[in-house]
């Protein structure tokens, strides 16, 4: 079954196809059996984003109060009088599948967009050229018709990471003809394998951050446990 092609997975599906449909992909591949009540990151990062929800339905006075994430946003907020969405669904229309998508906070006026995602884990995440962002982007464009772009910030307190990063019209543009290239290439059956950096939450990863699968990748089992046996050596030996 192809996978969703959702923001959080964007950067992946995009490079690497087969991680769209790791069923086919993988034959005798069995997804990860996910538990609601275990303490884990997944887990903790869902009552972190609730949390974070209910936090924004309140005041600038009163966000200046809290953890620096929400001073972070407080400070953005007084600059413009901003209509706020706070994890407000909205359809990717801009793809064929039209799947729904939900940035955690958008900040927007005729002529001013901002994507805010928070991010709960330690290693820091930039904005720059971040895929998940600029989909989010592409999918709120339209709330600020006359804006040149859109500001993407990740607000990441634990990692002691709170920034900004700017992406012009232009460079949205060109991502959202990759990424409907990317889908539409899914669409068509391509299941090429396309390792990169966006395979650290691919439950096909051996060496992934989140919960895995069965059977493992193929791609990345030859890289991190490359072959030593010269099979062409033993082919040798009866002569």
């Amino acid at each position: 079954m192809v996978e969703r092609f959702s923001a959080s997975v964007a950067s992946r599906h995009m490079a690497c196809h087969a991680s769209a449909d790791l069923e086919t992909a993988i034959p005798g591949w069995v997804p990860p059996v996910e538990d609601p009540e275990a303490d884990n990151a997944a887990n903790q990062g869902t009552i972190k984003h609730a949390l974070f929800a209910k936090v924004m339905e309140l005041g600038t006075r009163d966000l200046e109060k809290f953890s620096e994430a929400v001073s972070y946003i407080a400070t953005l907020r007084q600059t413009r009088r901003f209509k706020v969405l706070i994890e407000a669904p909205i359809t990717a229309n801009w793809l064929t599948t039209r799947p729904g998508t939900t940035a955690d906070l958008v900040l927007y006026t005729q002529d001013e967009l901002h994507i805010i995602d928070l991010k709960t884990g330690k290693i820091p995440v930039s904005p720059v050229e971040n895929k998940q962002l600029m989909y989010y982007a592409v999918s709120y464009g339209h709330l600020a018709p006359r804006a040149k772009g859109a500001t993407l910030h990740i607000v990441q307190p634990w990692a002691d990471n709170m920034v900004g990063w700017f992406a012009d019209t232009a460079h949205l543009q060109l991502f959202m003809m990759e990424a409907q290239a990317a889908e539409h290439a899914i669409q068509r059956g391509d299941r090429t394998f396309g390792p990169s950096n966006s395979c650290q939450f691919c439950p096909a990863n051996p060496h992934g951050r989140g919960q895995k699968g069965s059977p493992l990748c193929p791609v990345l089992m030859d890289m991190y446990y490359p072959k030593i046996v010269d099979e062409a050596a033993i082919l040798t030996l009866g002569d």
